[in-house]
């Protein structure tokens, strides 16, 4: 096997308190929300194993602005379902294969003048049979809540639910029943989540952005600098050699894998899959299978190690990208490395 056991740095001293053995029967009710834009996408999830998916679809002709969290394209390819015929098929498609749909509607901001239009907007979703509304602003939390009191509303990353008060207030307020926590949440904050009545807990797992794009303001064009995208090393200290932290805001994203049954054993409610714009779709639904692993791993009352070794015996992408990707340069979501100390 591979000695990627090794390379795991431990805990924070805050975190490790909440490192805990799940319940086996426990890690069944955690859901894996992936991302979809097609059909091939969705057959691809469904069989890496995902349980949920989340997705968006084009505004109007005209709107200057997407509805959703992404641009209509990121790096030339796609983020949203092109048409409201595809949307109602994936939708009806997801739901024969026993799956929850989440209907991004999360901008950050929406104008007062493009409300009845974002709103018919959504309507759209819904009518196709969206089981919830992903939301990333309030005020447009406030809007939907109203014209669709029945709907029940995801807190998306924008929203930046940091506390236990204000994912009440939204639970309470405006009927969310479900929050998406920032990738910069660690352990001991996602279990004070998990202890709110009521709320679901969503954890975004993988190699999402530490970062919302463009919600830290930083320059990231020509003649302007380079911004999130911008490389840091950390100083060296005697006898180590320079370790190279990335981009600076990216510290809180990547591998959760190691950290799954501690995930379950906190009681979240689904861990999501990053990625409407991967350019590699078979790639990310790869990525959910790992996950599916992981959380049947747990359901058998494995170890993480056992676990991973199984991995390592089957899966080519575990030994020839993840530990050098990810293992080997210690991006560990929920452990204490150099590359974590550095996210702002």
């Amino acid at each position: 096997m591979s000695e990627q056991w090794e390379m795991a740095p431990p805990h924070t001293e805050r975190e490790a308190a909440f490192v805990a053995v799940p319940d086996p029967v426990a890690a069944a009710s955690v859901g894996l929300d992936a991302p979809v834009r097609n059909l091939q996408m969705l057959e691809l999830q469904i069989t890496g194993g995902a349980t949920e998916i989340y997705l968006a679809h084009r505004p109007p002709a005209g709107t200057g602005a997407s509805f959703d969290a992404l641009p209509g394209k990121r790096d030339g390819d796609p983020t949203q379902v092109s048409n409201r015929r595809l949307l109602r098929e994936i939708i009806t498609q997801a739901h024969a294969a026993g799956m929850r749909v989440h209907l991004c509607a999360d901008a950050p901001a929406v104008t007062a003048g493009d409300k009845d239009t974002f709103l018919a907007h959504v309507a759209q979703g819904i009518d196709a049979g969206a089981d919830t509304v992903v939301v990333g602003a309030l005020p447009t939390a406030r809007w939907i809540a109203a014209e669709h009191p029945g709907v029940p509303l995801v807190a998306g990353t924008h929203l930046g639910v940091t506390t236990v008060a204000y994912a009440e207030r939204l639970h309470e307020a405006y009927g969310v029943g479900r929050i998406v926590v920032p990738h910069a949440a660690t352990l001991d904050e996602i279990a004070a989540f998990c202890e709110v009545d009521g709320l679901e807990v969503e954890v975004p797992v993988q190699t999402g952005s530490g970062a919302n794009c463009h919600a830290c303001k930083l320059p990231d064009q020509p003649g302007s600098g380079l911004g999130c995208r911008a490389g840091y090393q950390g100083t060296p200290v005697p006898e180590e050699a320079l370790r190279d932290l990335g981009g600076f805001l990216d510290g809180a994203s990547d591998c959760a894998l190691c950290d799954v049954p501690s995930l379950v054993a906190l009681g979240v409610t689904a861990l999501q899959i990053p990625g409407r714009e991967s350019p590699i779709v078979r790639q990310n639904a790869k990525i959910t299978q790992m996950y599916r692993r992981a959380l049947n791993g747990v359901a058998k009352g494995w170890s993480t190690k056992q676990t991973i070794a199984d991995i390592d015996r089957v899966e080519l992408m575990w030994q020839m990208g993840w530990v050098p990707r990810m293992c080997e340069q210690q991006r560990c979501r929920f452990r204490d490395t150099a590359r974590r100390r550095a996210h702002v």
